[in-house]
């Protein structure tokens, strides 16, 4: 899924209730990143949402001394 198809959904599903938001999970490859979508909310009461971002290394653009195995690199995954 794309980018434009997160976003068809999101209007589809604007102001409908907590359950209806399910059905952006997934994965959307956007512009130069990925959007993971792994977990959404399904009340006001429920865990929070879970999202994470895939940025390809070579368009992240880390330093090369921050690749260094040890604590760098522990270091720049946490961050």
């Amino acid at each position: 899924m794309n980018a434009e198809t997160l976003r068809s959904q999101l209007q589809r599903i604007d102001g409908r209730g907590y359950p209806a938001y399910k059905d952006i999970r997934g994965r959307y490859a956007c512009d130069g990143f990925d959007l993971l979508i792994d977990h959404v909310q399904g009340d006001p009461f429920a865990a929070p949402s879970r999202l994470r971002v895939r940025v390809p290394l070579a368009r992240a653009a880390f330093p090369d001394h921050a690749l260094i195995p040890g604590v760098r690199r522990a270091a720049l995954r946490d961050w």
